[in-house]
């Protein structure tokens, strides 16, 4: 039974076997689809790679580059975005797309942002030159690429910058300067030592505005373009506003002469015009000038005018006296005179300013032109030569022949004899001014009169700026030496007008006041004005009795520093009020208490 089963199962066991390899497995199609997908996979992977187009992304800043070597925009940075790894190339090219130099050929480069420096240069090391370029990167895949560029642009020239209305070296004599400029539309134009930039208007026209300081001024002006290059204009303004020195080294001033022709001489600043009178006179390399004028008699007034190249003025003159007269001269001796001593005193004048000699030496002349000097003749015949010299160098000449001889004493009956004739010439004119001297005699010693009066009897003194003053009159008969005084009852002298002053015949007018000598004023009461006049015929004497009232304000405002107090009267301090009363009550007062 055992055999027979397991023979049985051994059978299923085998139709089994044979039913499964009759139809399809899951295991090998699971292995084929596995395989198929990643053969797809592959294939596709490596057909899109094969196939893929890098994208990229550029610009270029600064757009506009100066390799000028001045670190100022030398370079541009040429920066790229890539979305994938690829082979990168950089290249430049000109306008007529010429290649001038390649910055990366043919680098692997990963995803991202790259940047490429340009220096403006070729690849052989040469600056590009001043144009417009094109920087192209280009990114390479397995099998396709793809480029992108920028432009930009070399320049290495400088801007344009004038200055119109300046030249290299200026002399101005305005402190205010407008400098008017030109430069290039795009360019920014600075002041030097001024970070403000200069507006510019659309032709390129600038203006500048500087205040300058006395001497030299440098103006620096720069003009940057957006390439960064840099022109640059310098000018020397000196200012100018002393007017010019001028240095006259003849004629001098106040110089006396007898020529008609006089030269004019002297330095000035180079580069100035000089004019005598008018007349333009030439200058030599070094200022000096000189330049004739002609004189007239009496005084010449000789104006000199220096302009500098900038319109700076000096004027000067300078006076000049002309004088072809000699100079008067007089002595009082004549010549032949005889004399019996041998001392004789010369007396003479000349015009004031002139020199005089005598016989060669030297003679002192006062302010006024007159000398004196003693001279000592010898026995016999003496020449004497009298030379005077004024300041324009005209000369007059003297001379005198003097005797001295000794001649026996005369009696007094020759005297007589001889003095007879002349007797008869002085009696007349005696005679005629005998009434004359006694006309004037009495006119000298007769008597002065005098009339004191004044515009008013009282008078009420104010404070010293509201100019209460009271009007006296002296009315003299002839010119007297006056004095004229305020006295108070005592006859005390307590103001002065007049202290011997001369005045002349006629009315006079005096104005007081109301204060004393010592500047206070007086206290109410009554006083006596006083005047005098003197001549040398005599003195005469007027009064006028005056009344002084009171005016609270002022004399409470004196009295409260200083009370004044005479014999009949006390001023006291009574509840705050200033008030007069007698002496006596005072003192009896004073006892009580």
């Amino acid at each position: 039974m055992t055999t027979r089963f397991e023979h049985v199962d051994n059978q299923k066991q085998s139709l089994r076997r044979r039913a499964t390899s009759r139809g399809l497995s899951f295991g090998p199609i699971a292995t084929a689809i596995t395989v198929g997908t990643v053969a797809v996979l592959l294939g596709v992977t490596f057909l899109g790679d094969w196939l893929r187009t890098p994208k990229v992304a550029a610009e270029a800043s600064p757009s506009i580059i100066s390799p000028n070597g001045d670190q100022t925009q030398d370079t541009t940075n040429f920066s790229y975005t890539l979305n994938e790894d690829a082979n990168v190339t950089v290249e430049v090219f000109n306008e007529s797309g010429t290649l001038v130099a390649t910055i990366t050929s043919d680098e692997f480069q990963t995803r991202g942002q790259h940047i490429a420096i340009w220096d403006g240069r070729d690849d052989i090391g040469q600056v590009a030159s001043d144009g417009r370029y094109r920087l192209q990167v280009t990114a390479r895949g397995t099998v396709r690429a793809t480029a992108q560029s920028a432009s930009v642009q070399v320049d290495t020239l400088p801007p344009t910058l004038r200055l119109v209305n300046l030249d290299e070296v200026n002399r101005v004599r305005e402190a205010n300067l407008t400098v008017e400029g030109l430069t290039d539309t795009d360019a920014v134009v600075q002041l030097n030592g001024d970070p403000k930039i200069i507006p510019i208007d659309g032709e390129g026209r600038f203006n500048i505005k500087r205040q300058l300081a006395e001497g030299s001024n440098i103006l620096q002006v720069t003009a940057t373009d957006p390439a960064g290059n840099v022109a640059t204009v310098a000018r020397e303004i000196i200012l100018v506003t002393r007017p010019p020195e001028i240095t006259i080294a003849s004629p001098l001033n106040d110089q006396w002469t007898n020529e008609a022709l006089l030269s004019v001489a002297g330095v000035v600043p180079p580069g100035t015009t000089i004019k005598v009178n008018g007349q333009e006179a030439a200058i030599g390399a070094e200022g000096q000038f000189q330049r004739e004028v002609i004189l007239q008699e009496g005084d010449n007034i000789l104006r000199i005018e220096a302009k500098d190249d900038v319109g700076n003025t000096a004027t000067q003159e300078i006076i000049v006296h002309r004088k072809t007269k000699p100079p008067t001269l007089e002595l009082n001796i004549e010549d032949g005179e005889t004399f019996q001593q041998s001392d004789v005193q010369l007396i003479g004048k000349t015009e004031p300013g002139a020199l005089v000699q005598l016989n060669g030496q030297a003679v002192t002349v006062s302010s006024l032109g007159e000398f004196q000097t003693t001279v000592t003749l010898l026995d016999g015949e003496n020449l004497m030569e009298v030379t005077a010299l004024d300041q324009a160098g005209n000369v007059t000449q003297l001379q005198r022949r003097l005797n001295y001889r000794v001649a026996p004493p005369e009696s007094e009956l020759a005297r007589v004899a001889r003095n007879l004739p002349t007797l008869s010439t002085y009696f007349v004119p005696v005679l005629i001014s005998l009434p004359l001297l006694l006309i004037l005699a009495y006119f000298l010693t007769r008597p002065v009169a005098l009339v004191v009066s004044a515009e008013s009897n009282t008078f009420r003194p104010g404070l010293p700026e509201e100019g209460r003053f009271l009007r006296l009159s002296i009315d003299l008969s002839k010119a007297a030496r006056t004095t004229v005084e305020i006295k108070d009852k005592r006859g005390n002298t307590i103001a002065t007008l007049l202290h011997r002053r001369h005045r002349g015949g006629g009315q006079h007018s005096l104005h007081w006041d109301g204060y004393d000598d010592f500047g206070r004023v007086v206290p109410p009461g009554d006083y006596v004005i006083q005047a005098t006049a003197s001549t040398t015929g005599g003195a005469v004497a007027g009064t006028l009795n005056i009344s002084v009232q009171e005016d609270r304000a002022v004399h409470r405002q004196y009295l409260r520093s200083s009370p004044y107090q005479d014999d009949s009267q006390l001023v006291v301090n009574r509840h705050g009020e200033y008030v007069r009363q007698p002496a006596y009550s005072s003192r009896r007062v004073r006892r009580r208490s």
